[in-house]
């Protein structure tokens, strides 16, 4: 028998031990999650599989989620905060491991929307313009870690663009003056990211050509 099957068989027994001491209610399931997550994350330090990694930063994600929401903050409803923050560190983990730039910016929008969703959370009143001064620091610290060096302007540009936004959703906002062109911008600006994406995935195929 290889080292493959003892460590397939060890896996066995873990996880076969945690549902056993979920039935006999000594663990809830929310910790089981996370101690399963625990020991796919050693083994994958351990055997090197990424579908470990993967696996284990999931549960972990969902697991942490839960007990935050559970033991730290019972008062708030934090999980969509949760959520977005701990798979976009998974996605930056990801990012260090295989480079991908689309990683990237998951791992950085997801939390910047995360933190967005606890403001609302929290504060009273519009807070709208805050989404955009987030999204502007976000685009702005993509460009920084994955474009900057390949001398790719695009994030750095929309970045400017959000932090405008922002200040003229602030500036309304506190002033009680309503434009009408607002409604325009809320749909101009997704369809800038579409249109952005599109040209990045052209210029590729024509690299790629």
């Amino acid at each position: 028998m290889n080292r493959k099957d003892y460590s397939f068989g060890l896996l066995l027994v873990f996880v076969g031990a945690l549902f056993l001491l979920l039935n006999l209610k000594v663990l809830t399931f929310e910790w089981l999650m996370f101690i399963l997550s625990i020991g796919l994350i050693i083994g994958y330090f351990i055997k090197g599989h990424m579908g470990y990694l993967i696996s284990g930063l999931v549960l972990l994600g969902i697991s942490l989620v839960s007990l935050l929401n559970q033991y730290a903050f019972p008062g708030v409803n934090i999980k969509g905060f949760l959520f977005l923050w701990i798979f976009g560190i998974i996605s930056l983990v990801l990012y260090g491991r295989q480079g991908s730039r689309g990683l990237l910016i998951f791992g950085i929008i997801l939390p910047a929307l995360g933190t967005y969703n606890l403001i609302e959370e929290l504060a009273y009143g519009d807070v709208s313009w805050t989404l955009y001064l987030l999204f502007g620091i976000a685009f702005f610290i993509i460009y920084i870690i994955g474009y900057r060096k390949a001398g790719i302007e695009w994030p750095k540009h929309l970045a400017l663009a959000m932090l405008v936004v922002s200040l003229l959703f602030l500036i309304t906002s506190r002033t009680a003056v309503e434009f009408k062109f607002w409604k325009f911008i809320n749909y101009l600006w997704p369809i800038l990211l579409i249109v952005i994406g599109a040209r990045i995935i052209y210029n590729m195929i024509k690299l790629n050509e």
